[in-house]
């Protein structure tokens, strides 16, 4: 058998280390008035508008009849390119009789790519990644536009009887990585060899051209064969083996053969793949170039030849008759008539000398049957002529109201002009239709060259979830098609099987001129967000909680809060030359660019390896690290900032934070998070990631994420965390803090070309400010001396301190209008903190922290001052270092909130001041989950301490003396002692506080407790106590009520019961007079310690409209685990809207 070798390109896809002028754009669009139908073809060729077609679109003079429209072909992404015509361009007719034919453009594109090599010259395909049909428009509103005729010229050197034809197999089925643009077709896992088949009329035996791309995972190298005939070529798959080989799905190979010799009309191709146990093994295409006999097949033909490159050519069409007519087609925008000969069966035309390849159509004008799909007529519509916005939100139809609501608050509260756009508003008005990525995107740039000084665009909310499979080809995807109508189109990159693949909205962003040739070298003009939403419940429930945030109904000391979470590593980080330890170096970084530029926050780091790691039961885990983060979400941080490993549901090896626990946490406050780690926000795949859940909780989780999408690089994630942090405290010249999407973009654009920031995006409004306090808080008296900070004052143990300040404007000058309350804490000076080397490498981690706590009090402010006193604790560093006093005040008059620091004090020595306070502190109450409890009492597995605790010189909670430290111990048990340092919080300005702690999981049966708590003179208090643990205990509903009844938009009720922080089962049911159920709801959850829990309902009854006015009977039924059902009932009143 004769073989023919073809030179392979082998691709492996893994490891990679000004404004157009506003006159250029329609001052309104040509939809704004008039009739206009929508219609869609599924290929490219030649259509035709019969009388009848038009008479049912509604037409009645097919004189006065045009098409306008872009096809199906995607819009090139390159926006330096030429050719990309404004606001629906006309497309040139052929009217013949009453019927009127064009050419369109279907969703797969082919390009001529002559490269030189042995390929010989090539024909590209391109599916259109966001469409499966091409769309146009026809009306009678537009001068119609008749194709120019095109004569034919003289003196042809070059006959043309034969004509390039392509060919391409190639199904779209399955993405391997769930990322990225290109699917997959026959798999050759079960099977390792396929056939195909082509249908070639008429072809000759001139050269042919076969190519193919294939993919596999494979940890050696393989080998696929392509043979047709005697023909052979051969591809070798590259191994899978490099350093990033567990994050690249596939490699591929591709390459090409010429084919020689005889072609048969029918040409049979048999791919064999040499692995047997590989996955991911699929054949992307094979694509066929032949030379054919130029004549008319059935009833339509597409030719061109590149014979006649630069060449007077004629061409020589057969089997063509007087119905037989030739379109120019070159320009698929203006196509032209060709001015034939017809001789016989033969039709022959001449055409002049070009460099570029010609394209021609011929087909039989009587036996063409391609009609157009009639979609519809549209509504009028004119973005053109909207007025000049701040910021754009793109909401899918289902989810104006709710956009609205959010473009509403914008304006009112942050005078910004917003306009919410649908998708299929820019898809007609720049697209014609088609889905496309690049439609939003030219939408975009017309805005922004638009934009002027008083005016400029700001912003882009992409309100609505995203699929990486835009057409719904996958299986489940389209499975799940319903899903994608409420969806917004997301950009994919090329590369579908690697690290390297990705989607960013950024691409929306990308609004120069010569912008989109290269993805990660283009600028980012505006701040861009996402809300992952899918229905209705969740837009309004979004934009709920983005309008009470905007509303600051929880201010708070929590804002002070900032806390960096740093994992140890993985076994992968061994081998890097930054070792395990890299994410705790690059988190500490970050941390101390907060403690040095803006000392008003107080910085908590949490890092894994400064911790006990647990290793029973074979899974390693953190239980401090996790009770300590969610004890902080619980008391509040206004930023979360993690870096280390993580995946779609949890962050490290450890899984400190999991999507279960956050889609079930209750916590009010509500932080940014900041994820610098690997997938954690893939917000594109068919299941809702973690990442989408932190914004997707209703009432908790956090109000943005600046987050990852895809897996990223440790070094790039450090740069643009950094950036981010840069940016996060920054003031713009107005003194205002800037929005979330003016830290993304700034952050973004001051890292040059880096495509790892492509991965990184904002899930939130990307108009949102975070809630910072304006005014400062500083410190003018310590112990009524002005402070000097040439001359720091030194703080002893037990020295009565009392430290005097003024809240200021942002202007800088004293607000003697504020009254209100502080919050006031003084911790003692930085501590060395070194690392465990829980991983054994050898090597330990030193950081700087601020561990212990000298005091933390509750204070009143008076006309801008503020003067407190304070006992300082005998459990001091005695470093004679530096300390630090953090403080918060609130004015609840005028709503205004202040922030601020003093680090010019050290603590050293000892007091000769004595003290004659001999007495522990009161222990007021103590009991587990409420009031009721005695002791002896029964309580579930996973109790709620509760103590109140008064001192007159103050709890000691400094954590810097060993025996001292606030401690709850269970059976005497190492194992089961907590302490509870952390855990306290005052609650009174007279010294009063209360410490509140959720026991972990307990083994049923009876337990004793000792709880035993030390003032700051080291004076203690013991109380002890016992309790039953019972599983499944059957919970209490001790109070039930709605509010408000009576209600007009919605209502909501609350269930006080006494299993606070434990999961619990609720439903709710409404019932009429008559005893009918009229709405049911059922839901897992939990409250937090103190608080109800809380159902909302909008009034809407299942599935029966709005509930009328009314007396209806509610009935609350909870249930913990396998418990019995308790419930309650009681009546309320629904009024009118």
């Amino acid at each position: 058998m004769k073989r023919i070798w073809a030179i392979v390109i082998a691709v492996v896809l893994s490891l990679a280390v000004g404004r157009a002028a506003s006159e250029d754009y329609a001052t309104h669009s040509a939809l704004s008035s008039g009739r206009w139908v929508k219609i869609s073809v599924d290929k490219s060729g030649v259509y035709k508008l019969t009388a009848s077609a038009l008479q049912e679109m509604g037409f009645s003079d097919i004189a006065q009849v045009s098409v306008h429209g872009y096809g199906g072909w995607m819009l090139d992404e390159d926006f330096s390119a030429t050719g990309y015509q404004d606001d629906v361009p006309q497309v040139p007719v052929w009217r013949d009789g009453e019927t009127i034919y064009f050419y369109a453009k279907g969703p797969v594109k082919w390009n001529y790519e002559y490269e030189g090599d042995i390929r010989g010259d090539m024909f590209v395909h391109e599916n259109n990644p966001y469409a499966t049909a091409g769309y146009y428009f026809v009306t009678d509103a537009t001068e119609p536009s008749s194709m120019q005729e095109l004569a034919s010229v003289e003196g042809a050197v070059r006959q043309i009887t034969t004509f390039d034809d392509y060919q391409v197999w190639e199904t779209e089925a399955v993405a391997v990585n769930e990322s990225g643009r290109q699917l997959f077709g026959e798999s050759f896992q079960v099977s390792n060899s396929r056939s195909f088949s082509f249908s070639v009329p008429g072809v000759t035996d001139d050269d042919a051209v076969i190519s193919m791309r294939f993919i596999a995972n494979t940890s050696s190298s393989r080998e696929v064969t392509l043979s047709t005939g005697d023909a052979e070529l051969r591809l070798l798959v590259p191994a899978n083996n490099g350093s990033t080989s567990s994050y690249t799905r596939a490699t591929a190979a591709e390459g090409a053969m010429i084919w020689s010799g005889e072609k048969p009309e029918t040409v049979n191709m048999d791919v064999t793949y040499g692995g047997t146990s590989d996955q991911n093994v699929y054949l992307d295409y094979i694509r066929l170039q032949t030379k054919r006999a130029l004549r008319l097949y059935g009833a339509e033909t597409a030719f061109r030849s590149v014979d006649a490159l630069n060449n007077v050519s004629r061409f020589q069409l057969e089997n063509a008759s007087e119905s037989t007519v030739v379109f120019d087609i070159t320009d698929t925008q203006a196509p032209k008539l060709v001015r034939t000969t017809l001789d016989g069966t033969t039709l022959s035309f001449s055409i002049s000398s070009s460099a570029s390849l010609r394209e021609f159509v011929a087909f039989n004008k009587n036996t063409i049957t391609n009609e157009p799909t009639i979609v519809g007529e549209i509504e009028a519509q004119d973005l053109h002529g909207i007025e000049q916005p701040n910021m754009v939100i793109i909401a899918p139809s289902a989810f104006t109201t709710q956009a609205e609501r959010l473009a509403e608050a914008h304006r009112q509260r942050d005078d910004l002009r917003v306009e919410v756009v649908s998708p299929e508003a820019i898809y007609n008005e720049f697209s014609s239709g088609t889905p496309d990525a690049t439609a939003y995107r030219r939408f975009m740039k017309m805005l922004y060259d638009r934009s002027t000084d008083a005016v400029p665009l700001k912003y882009l909310l992409l309100f609505g979830d995203g699929s990486y499979d835009n057409r719904g080809l996958t299986t489940e995807w389209s499975q799940n098609a319903s899903l994608l109508s409420n969806m917004l189109l997301t950009y994919q990159s090329e590369n579908s099987i690697s690290i390297d693949s990705y989607t960013t909205d950024d691409y929306f962003g990308f609004l120069e001129d010569n912008s989109g040739a290269s993805i990660a070298g283009s600028r980012l003009c505006i701040g861009i967000g996402r809300l992952p939403i899918r229905t209705n419940a969740e837009a309004r429930a979004a934009v709920d909680k983005i309008i009470s945030y905007m509303e600051n109904t929880l201010p708070g000391n929590w804002k002070n809060n900032v806390t960096f979470v740093a994992d140890d590593g993985s076994n992968a980080d061994l081998s890097s030359s930054d070792g395990p330890q890299q994410h705790m170096e690059h988190a500490d970084e970050l941390a101390e660019i907060v403690n040095t530029n803006h000392p008003e926050f107080r910085v908590n780091k949490l890092y894994f390896d400064a911790y006990t790691k647990d290793r029973t039961g074979g899974n390693a885990s953190y239980p401090d690290i996790e009770a300590n983060l969610q004890k902080q979400l619980r008391n509040g941080l206004m930023v979360l900032n993690y870096i280390g490993h993580g995946n779609t549901t949890s962050w490290s090896d450890e899984a400190v934070m999991t999507q279960s626990y956050i889609q079930q946490a209750t916590y009010p406050y509500l932080p940014l998070w900041i994820t610098a780690t690997c997938d954690f926000t893939r917000f594109d795949a068919l299941a809702t990631s973690a990442g989408e859940s932190v914004f997707l909780n209703e009432t908790s989780g956090g109000i943005a994420l600046f987050t990852t999408t895809r897996t990223v690089y440790s070094g790039p994630n450090l740069e643009i965390n950094r950036a981010i942090i840069n940016n996060l405290f920054t003031r713009n010249s107005d003194g205002r803090h800037r929005t979330l999407g003016e830290i993304l973009q700034n952050a973004k654009t001051s890292l040059g070309g880096d495509s790892n920031k492509l991965k990184f995006m904002l899930i939130g409004d990307p108009a949102l400010r975070l809630t910072f306090p304006d005014y400062e808080i500083a410190v003018t008296e310590i112990n009524g001396e002005p402070v000097d900070t040439l001359n720091p004052p030194t703080i002893q143990a037990l020295e009565r301190v009392t430290v005097s300040g003024e809240i200021r404007t942002p202007e800088g000058t004293k607000d003697t209008q504020f009254n209100g309350t502080l919050r006031s804490t003084i911790f003692d000076s930085r501590q060395t903190v070194t690392t465990l080397d829980n991983f054994g490498t050898g090597e330990k981690f030193e950081y700087t922290d601020y561990p212990n706590t000298l005091y933390t009090g509750n204070d009143s402010v008076r006309a801008g001052e503020f003067s407190f006193t304070f006992t300082v604790p005998k459990d001091i560093s005695y470093s004679n270092d530096f300390g630090k006093m953090n403080f918060y005040a609130f004015s609840a008059q005028d709503s205004v909130e202040a922030q601020g620091s003093f680090l010019d004090f050290r603590v050293g020595g000892t007091s000769d001041t004595g003290t004659d306070d001999t007495a522990g502190p009161d222990i007021r109450y103590l009991y587990l989950n409420d009031t009721t409890f005695v002791d002896g009492g029964k309580v579930n597995l996973t109790p709620l301490f509760v103590a109140s605790l008064w001192d007159q010189s103050g709890i000691n909670i400094t954590g810097s003396s060993i025996g001292h430290d606030m401690m709850l111990i269970i059976d005497g048990q190492v194992a089961q002692s907590y302490t509870l340092n952390d855990y306290y919080e005052l609650t009174g300005d007279d010294g009063s506080g209360r410490v509140v702690f959720s026991i972990p999981e307990l083994e049923p049966g009876i337990h004793t407790a000792e709880f035993k708590v030390w003032d700051v003179l080291n004076n203690s208090t013991t109380r002890t106590f016992t309790f039953e643990a019972v599983k499944d205990l059957d919970p209490q509903l001790i109070n039930l009520y709605a509010s408000p009844s009576p209600a007009r938009s919605q209502v909501t009720f609350y269930l006080e019961h006494n299993l606070p922080e434990s999961q619990l089962n609720v439903r709710i049911e409404v019932f009429d007079m008559a005893g009918r159920l009229r709405w049911s709801h059922e839901e897992n959850g939990a409250s937090e310690a103190f608080e109800s829990y809380q159902v909302t309902w909008d009034l809407m009854g299942n599935g029966s409209g709005r509930m009328l006015p009314g007396i209806y009977i509610y009935r609350a039924s909870l249930r913990s685990g396998n418990s019995n059902t308790v419930s309650d009932a009681k009546k309320m009143i629904i009024l009118a809207q």
